[in-house]
């Protein structure tokens, strides 16, 4: 697991699979079922460039130093959007023990 304060995104993503799995196990007995629909997550990353420059002049005795920076900052927002299905199947996934088609 990464060493940073946040969260990458391949963390995120097994987090929210574990817990549609916690939830597919918990709904197992129950009456009222829910269908899935789309997971959408959205990521607000920062990017930061700085650049500095430094300036001495020697003329002995006396010294001299100029220091600059800059530095510009953008936040950048990512949206994502899964749609969860089961491995093989490609059918949508159902907050239940098992999962059975609609018929009229």
């Amino acid at each position: 697991m990464s060493q940073e304060p946040w969260a990458e995104l391949g963390e995120t993503i097994s987090a929210i699979r574990s817990e549609l799995r916690q939830a597919m196990a918990a709904g197992e007995d129950e009456e009222l079922k829910f269908r899935t629909g789309p997971v959408e997550l959205e990521f607000s990353v920062e990017v930061k460039k700085e650049g500095s420059a430094r300036t001495k002049i020697l003329v002995l005795p006396w010294s001299a130093e100029v220091r600059g920076g800059a530095s510009t900052e953008r936040v950048h927002r990512i949206k994502l959007t899964l749609q969860p299905v089961l491995d093989g199947t490609g059918e949508e996934v159902t907050i239940a023990d098992r999962w059975s088609p609609q018929t009229d």
